[in-house]
């Protein structure tokens, strides 16, 4: 993967991909992000940036209402809901595991658990209800459970504003090294995931416009032919186009970046299980 590269916001480069020597205000890199965006695309709002490549392609924003809800959706989202309710041995369930039987808990992820001390995305929530009830883990790139639950659980929160919170010491620590690892060249083509979604969206790479990091953690999972696929997923597919060797499914860098771009979704509406075209 390439993307126009010409000039790579040297200021930004300086302030944000090396490890500053306090925590990074959140709310500051926000900011500065959305400025970038409004500059960049006055005419699109925060929200309208939540549609990704859509947001910058009448076509592919016609293509994508025709396919909403996705294909598949419904199917995975009635699936999920049977894994999220079904009884354990105990008569326990995931849904017993959350606050509301799971309803709007996905706008909050992921959130860093002090007990813990580490950031905890939903799919590792979802693991560690099933652990702690002595049940299979789920695999967290398997669509058929891992996926089909996140389409229901995040279907549950559909509308509800996303509210990352990172008030803390920890969670600006982990934001701030999810804000550098998004920044951070790597891999053989020598990219970060800001040279393009940061310096250059909205641009046409191939047959579709580079998404804004605003918004990017709004509509997740994504159904591409039929088969849900969650950030992480897409952020570990981003990587591997890029040459560099993509941080495990579930780790503590996969789950850092989806913080970041979370926490840059902040007040925007959750649109849980898009139709995105096959590559």
């Amino acid at each position: 993967m390439r993307c126009p590269d010409r000039r790579l916001a040297a200021a930004w480069l300086l302030a944000l991909a090396a490890p500053l020597a306090s925590a990074a205000d959140p709310e500051a890199v926000r900011a500065e992000l959305l400025a970038r965006e409004r500059d960049r695309h006055p005419a699109a709002s925060p929200q309208d940036l939540a549609a990704g490549s859509a947001a910058f392609d009448p076509a592919r924003a016609e293509e994508a209402s025709r396919n909403r809800p996705a294909p598949g959706a419904a199917e995975a989202v009635e699936a999920g809901k049977r894994l999220w309710t079904r009884k354990f041995a105990n008569g326990r369930s995931l849904a017993g595991c959350f606050p509301n039987g799971g309803r709007g808990i996905a706008a909050a992820y992921p959130q860093y658990d002090p007990r813990v001390k580490r950031l905890v995305s939903l799919e590792t929530a979802i693991n560690q209800c099933l652990k702690t009830h002595g049940q299979p883990l789920m695999d967290a790139d398997d669509p058929a459970t891992m996926g089909a639950v996140l389409a229901y659980v995040r279907s549950l929160a559909e509308g509800r504003k996303v509210a990352v919170r990172a008030t803390t010491a920890a969670a600006r620590d982990r934001f701030e090294e999810g804000q550098r690892l998004y920044f951070t060249r790597m891999g053989q083509r020598n990219l970060a995931c800001a040279t393009c979604h940061v310096n250059h969206s909205g641009r046409i790479y191939g047959n579709a416009a580079i998404p804004s990091p605003i918004g990017a953690a709004v509509q997740w999972p994504h159904f591409r032919d039929g088969r849900p696929a969650s950030l992480q997923v897409r952020i570990r597919e981003c990587l591997g186009r890029m040459g560099a060797a993509p941080f495990p499914a579930g780790s503590e860098e996969i789950t850092h970046l989806e913080f970041f771009l979370a926490y840059l979704s902040n007040g925007l509406a959750v649109r849980a299980n898009a139709w995105r075209p096959p590559p």
